[in-house]
């Protein structure tokens, strides 16, 4: 009761802000003319607003994106607002395996340096459907293309780490949803990614978001073994109403909105927990934590399990090396 009435009336937290901030306020002190960023998701929602802030701030962005003239588009709509930003839209699918190494490729041959990379894209599928790597459509975009993207962009990270001092932040957005999965993880997603299957959407969208959380746990540990100058942290944004729920539109949902609404925040505010784990300089070798109205707080017990993380690694790597058309198989 008392954490809830503190969201409601925004009273800050450690870090200076609280469920009220937005992303503006939270980077108002940032200097961002040396950062180069890659957004996922940036062309609506939450994605677009901190690819908004950050542009304000000075930072080079880089927007793949499925969908290139919404991307292009976005990029029209914050260079107008601030004509000296340089933004590049790249073509990239998160479902598909194929398209991550392309677009990572792309961005290679760029040689462009790499300070941030932000993992925002999300999708909440409606209808059961499986990727054309063999994996439900909902965890291959959240969270499978994200793992796949973040691993293969690490090095480039570390280089540009090296080449600057600077150091390197992956933020992963997930969402408080990742408490509603419990048990085998990796046999839900098994089941789910099977062509015909009892699905229920909101439950696979949290299984992704929970992947996500245990992914930050992993990648944080690798990244200190290897005495990487990286960190990695998740976020949960809040509720907001964005385009995430553009296939569950109808009377139901406004109604679940208009009840919820004293707790539902605006985009800017919903983006500001990404703004601030992605810039602020209290986070300096902070990693591996999770961040809500942008402060740090706990996971559910199943995403603070560094056994489940390891286990979602190994069973990823699988996946993204060995993609089954005809099915999930994390053991083959």
């Amino acid at each position: 009761m008392i954490e809830t009435g503190r969201y409601l009336l925004g009273a800050a937290g450690a870090s200076g802000f609280g469920s009220k901030s937005t992303a503006e306020e939270v980077t108002e002190n940032c200097d961002l003319r040396s950062i180069t960023a890659i957004i996922t998701g940036a062309t609506s929602g939450i994605g677009a607003e901190t690819a908004r802030v950050l542009a304000r701030r000075g930072a080079r962005l880089i927007f793949p994106a499925r969908n290139v003239k919404a991307a292009e588009e976005a990029k029209e709509k914050i260079v107008s607002e601030f004509p000296e930003t340089e933004i590049v839209v790249m073509k990239l699918d998160l479902s598909s395996i194929a398209s991550v190494r392309s677009f990572v490729s792309g961005f290679e041959s760029l040689d462009l340096p790499l300070n941030l990379l932000i993992n925002n894209a999300g999708k909440l599928a409606h209808e059961h459907a499986i990727s054309e790597d063999g994996i439900e459509m909902t965890f291959a975009t959240n969270y499978l293309g994200h793992f796949l993207l973040t691993n293969l962009l690490l090095k480039k990270m570390i280089q540009t780490v090296e080449e600057t001092g600077v150091q390197g932040r992956i933020v992963n957005v997930t969402s408080g949803i990742h408490g509603w999965i419990t048990g085998d993880l990796i046999e839900y997603l098994r089941l789910i990614s099977q062509p015909k299957c009892q699905f229920d959407a909101t439950r696979a969208y949290a299984l992704s978001k929970l992947a996500n959380v245990l992914h930050t746990k992993e990648l944080s540990s690798r990244l200190q073994k290897i005495e990487a100058n990286v960190t990695v942290n998740c976020v949960h944004p809040g509720v907001v109403r964005t385009r995430l729920t553009r296939d569950r539109e109808g009377l139901l949902t406004d109604l679940v909105f208009f009840l919820a609404s004293k707790l539902v925040k605006t985009v800017p505010q919903a983006a500001a927990t990404t703004c601030y784990v992605a810039t602020n300089p209290r986070l300096v070798n902070v990693s591996g934590k999770y961040f809500t109205d942008c402060n740090e707080t706990t996971p559910s017990g199943l995403g603070s399990d560094s056994s489940e993380a390891t286990k979602l690694w190994a069973a990823s790597e699988i996946l993204v090396t060995q993609p089954s058309k005809a099915g999930f198989d994390p053991c083959s």
